[in-house]
């Protein structure tokens, strides 16, 4: 049975086990995951992790950062979501993980139809002064969207027409124009003022240099909250 270990759990083990200088352990295999809950009308879900079920539930927009412990350098693991109250699944799939890669694993959707969106995160560093993001559109009703960075020209604008439950390929924007103003907007030609879904000025919280996933979604999983959040998530680099 592998297990997915709560990354700040991992790290206290370690931890304990430097100062109490225990002697040397084989090498462990491991594949990391980011794993995501986007399904609106659920406040909460449930991971299984190849049979082993995750010590907490998941909270709708939280982060949940682990590690697989493998017995091969690749091998198919299962995903399983549950519904926290019933612990009814909701979906399951297996998915392929290789030794020492890192994954976004997302379940999104409705739940009714909830789907897991599973990608190999890109570790390559972004150019200096720039910062790395990948876009994934969780909008329900919601037809394509564009994303602009530090401003509304053709130029600022790093997504375009993506699709609902889609993500983008990773693009790259001056730090600058991430930190001064985002914009959302429906998919328009040109840009329209009156397309835009949501705004953020002032984004102190993005570093230059790093890599995101951002997740373009309700704030939260009541289906009546119009209001929408450019949800951020920092990414491992090499």
């Amino acid at each position: 049975m592998k297990k997915l270990f709560i990354l700040s759990i991992l790290f206290s083990f370690v931890f304990l086990s430097c100062d109490n200088e225990p002697e040397p352990e084989p090498e462990v295999i491991r594949a990391y995951c980011y794993l995501y809950h986007f399904v609106p009308e659920l406040g909460s879900v449930i991971w299984e992790v190849d049979d082993h079920e995750l010590p907490e539930e998941q909270i709708y927009a939280a982060q949940f950062a682990g590690a697989v412990i493998l017995e091969t350098d690749s091998e198919e693991i299962s995903f399983t979501v549950k519904h926290s109250g019933t612990n009814e699944i909701l979906v399951s799939y297996l998915l392929q993980l290789e030794k020492d890669k890192y994954y976004n694993v997302i379940v999104r959707g409705s739940s009714e139809e909830p789907v897991i969106l599973f990608q190999e995160i890109d570790l390559t560093h972004p150019a200096s002064g720039n910062v790395k993001f990948q876009t994934l559109h969780s909008i329900a009703g919601q037809g394509p969207i564009d994303v602009y960075m530090g401003g509304s020209s053709a130029d600022k604008r790093g997504v375009s027409n993506l699709p609902y439950l889609s993500l983008s390929t990773p693009y790259e924007v001056a730090d600058f124009d991430a930190r001064a103003a985002i914009l959302v907007s429906a998919h328009s030609e040109p840009f329209s003022q009156d397309s835009v879904l949501l705004s953020s000025i002032y984004n102190e919280i993005i570093v230059s240099d790093a890599n995101y996933l951002s997740v373009v979604a309700p704030s939260t999983f009541n289906p009546a909250d119009t209001l929408l959040t450019f949800w951020l998530y920092e990414l491992p680099l090499e």
